[in-house]
């Protein structure tokens, strides 16, 4: 019994690792945090080159068989992926958002078949994109009406909403709403809708949902021929190409 309790208690810890290099390595993991929740993706690439050096490798089960190591990396990343989750929802990145990007991650995640796709490029990409969603989507600068219009229109991207409709809905004249938000997101309302759809639609693509009609009708286009044009536009390519850079990577 003693000898199974000693064994358990060896096995706690990998070899390689030890308290100083775990102090380190929650400090390092704050700081990153607190640059997502802001929206601040130049300062989180500074960190993840500084993590090079600080933490050539993942620090999970070292002495494990292959598969093993590889499942407790995984499991670092999605407790990665979950941590820039909160970060992000502190930061006023809308459920919507958070929920096709942890999706997304923890499929890409689940599909990794190696730890340096994991440690080299997947880590990196969580965290830069949290924080570039962040910055794009926050809401927590805008003024409480304008925070209220654009929850509605998120929630509500499938549906065409008539711009009148928000002036109706919120008691105000439209011609207020629109100048207010215009001067707060700078863009207009059906840009802003526009560009809130082509981000969606990146998810749904990356998500697997490689069908270009079935998303568009899914974000409430009736012309997938309208919603290739309004995807180029803000996305800079077309579905097609987008869905085979994907593919690419």
């Amino acid at each position: 019994m003693e000898e199974k309790n000693n064994s358990k208690r060896e096995g706690f810890m990998p070899e390689s690792i030890n308290l100083v290099q775990l102090e380190q390595k929650y400090d390092f993991e704050r700081e990153l945090m607190y640059n997502v929740q802001w929206g601040n993706p130049f300062k989180v690439e500074e960190l993840l080159e500084r993590r090079k050096k600080l933490f050539p490798d993942l620090i999970c089960c070292t002495k494990a068989s292959a598969s093993e190591a590889l499942r407790c990396c995984k499991d670092e990343l999605i407790a990665l992926n979950a941590l820039c989750r909160y970060a992000a929802r502190l930061g006023g990145l809308q459920s919507l958002y958070l929920y096709g990007l942890s999706n997304k991650f923890h499929i890409m995640i689940e599909r990794a078949v190696s730890i340096p796709y994991l440690n080299d490029h997947l880590y990196n990409q969580i965290v830069l994109d949290y924080s570039k969603a962040v910055l794009d989507f926050t809401i927590n600068s805008y003024s409480p009406l304008i925070k209220k219009v654009v929850t509605y229109l998120v929630i509500n991207l499938d549906k065409d909403i008539p711009i009148t409709q928000l002036g109706e809905m919120y008691n105000t004249h439209i011609s207020h709403i629109s100048r207010k938000f215009k001067r707060e997101t700078n863009m207009s309302i059906p840009a802003y809708v526009s560009q809130q759809r082509v981000a969606i639609a990146k998810l749904y693509f990356e998500d697997g949902n490689t069908s270009i009609q079935e998303v568009a009708a899914r974000l409430g286009f009736n012309d997938s021929n309208y919603f290739s044009k309004v995807f180029k536009r803000y996305a800079g390519m077309t579905p097609s190409e987008y869905i085979a850079s994907i593919r690419r990577e």
